[in-house]
């Protein structure tokens, strides 16, 4: 694999791979450890090709246990500590892993806990042979991701896979320097986080860590972004939905800001205009890309000429080796303008769920020997570029109308005021009987909860029919955010609840 090369050659390089706080971890110790944990995977795991599930947060031992699990020719399964252990236990079950790396020592599985591991990177082995290493159509990672079944689904992707998202993102990080710094903010169970992974370290650069407790304290985060003086940011919308609440928050602290890069949820124009504002210089891209399809699949530069289209911003333009298609019901496809299901065929899409044969047959599909996956996003496409409309899952009825949850909320940040919005539907007896908006202003209005919930809903009133008007409006001072850096709507749920 490319990024074993790469980590080869940078381990003479002195250079600082990983910032965590007040510690560093060099391209060298990288190396170095990655090498000890294969050893030892290849001494006490010798037979079969199972994973080694890693459970932890933004340890500086993770990445060398995913890349020494790599060397060792077996992928690996990196579970957030914000799992809870039932879910874990669940994810064993499944991946039935030959070994279980607990760095929290909170976990009822056994496995090696943090100073048993500590004590394995520190012995000094020979480097892992190549041909140990993974092979192309091996398995590099397994994500496990919801189902709606409640029982976790874990997501293949092999080391081919990832060698042509390497080669389709290519035209959006090749201006990625070695001496430039990377925000790791993002889960190592986002598939996201593949993004500092192989791509920042596979150029050199320095990732500069924000963990949960950074997330959620915006002067610790503003004092890493400071120390840091970043070169290439990733992120959700919604941790730059926080930051732009502070005016701190602009070129002076980032000012050697190359590029903006946000994907995961949808794109506001509202966001995108104060970006522009704070960073005039620095590029605004928009990505999409499915798990399934191995991170990013599509990206485009934010323009004005967007910005002043009567459209949401579009999520790019397809990558150059993956072919997306705009599907009906039956799986023709549409002319363009047309809104269906957003189909992506190419070496970037994932061989398939694990042990889920009738979810594969549902999700993927072969066309002209190439593997294809139905996302389940409702999409257009005008001259090449995409634009997503929604979840075909996420269509509720309500009082004999069919509404778009998305729709509602792209509708609610046209309002005055309003920076972000999620809306939910009230369930009654497994029927939506209304919806509940959430809320995030741009700023203080000084108004009461029923003053302001009237003003806003005449204001929507006025764009979209009387039944999409939510019935309850309340106002956040900011999202939840899950373990992805997305809008974690079970906290609303609960929330509503109280």
């Amino acid at each position: 694999m490319e990024i074993l090369k790469k980590l080869a050659q940078l381990a003479e390089t002195g250079r600082t791979a990983i910032v965590y706080g007040d510690k560093t971890l060099s391209y060298r110790e990288l190396n170095s450890w990655s090498d000890a944990f294969a050893a030892y995977l290849k001494r006490e795991a010798p037979e079969g090709k199972a994973p080694v599930l890693i459970y932890g947060h933004k340890e500086l031992e993770i990445p060398a246990c995913m890349f020494g699990s790599l060397k060792s020719g077996r992928g690996y399964v990196p579970v957030d500590v914000t799992y809870p252990p039932e879910r874990v236990a669940q994810i064993a079950a499944e991946a039935k892993p030959c070994v279980i790396v607990d760095l929290t020592d909170t976990l009822e599985l056994p496995g090696l806990n943090l100073s048993q591991l500590r004590e394995i990177l520190a012995r000094t082995c020979a480097p892992a042979s190549e041909e140990d290493w993974l092979r192309p159509d091996e398995t590099a990672y397994i994500l496990f991701t919801s189902g709606s079944t409640g029982k976790p689904k874990g997501v293949q992707i092999t080391a081919k896979n990832l060698a042509a998202f390497h080669a389709g993102v290519r035209p959006f990080f090749d201006g990625m320097q070695p001496d430039g710094a990377f925000l790791n903010e993002i889960s190592y169970s986002f598939d996201v986080s593949v993004c500092a992974l192989y791509e920042a370290l596979g150029r050199g650069m320095t990732l500069w860590t924000a963990d949960r407790t950074a997330l959620e304290n915006p002067k610790l985060l503003f004092e890493i972004l400071q120390k840091a003086n970043l070169t290439d940011w990733v992120s959700t919308p919604s941790l730059a939905e926080l930051c732009v609440q502070s005016d701190r928050f602009c070129g002076a602290l980032m000012p050697q800001l190359r590029q903006m890069l946000f994907c995961g949820e949808v794109l506001t124009k509202k966001l995108t205009q104060e970006l522009m504002a704070r960073f005039p210089d620095v590029p605004i891209v928009n990505a999409y890309g499915p798990t399934e399809t191995t991170v990013l699949v599509t990206g485009a530069r934010m323009t004005e000429q967007m910005l002043q289209a009567d459209a949401p911003l579009p999520i790019g333009y397809a990558f150059s080796n993956c072919e997306a298609r705009i599907c009906g019901a039956e799986g023709t496809v549409l002319p363009e303008g047309e809104a269906g299901e957003l189909c992506l065929l190419g070496q970037t899409v994932s061989p398939g769920y694990l042990g889920r044969p009738d979810l594969n047959a549902r999700a993927f599909f072969e066309d002209g020997g190439r593997r294809g996956y139905r996302t389940g996003d409702l999409c257009r496409m005008e001259g090449g570029l995409i634009y997503y409309l929604g979840r075909l899952d996420n269509q509720i009825k309500l009082n004999g109308f069919r509404v778009e949850l998305e729709d509602v909320e792209n509708n609610l940040v046209k309002v005055s005021n309003i920076a972000r919005a999620a809306v939910l539907a009230e369930m009654q007896d497994g029927k939506a009987v209304a919806l509940s908006a959430y809320v995030m202003l741009e700023k203080p209005d000084g108004e009461g909860s029923l003053q302001r919930a009237r003003r806003i809903k005449k204001e929507l009133g006025e764009l979209v029919p009387s039944y999409m008007v939510p019935r309850r409006i309340i106002a956040v001072d900011s999202f939840p955010l899950n373990t992805n850096g997305k809008i974690d709507k079970k906290q609303l749920r609960a929330l509503r609840a109280t």
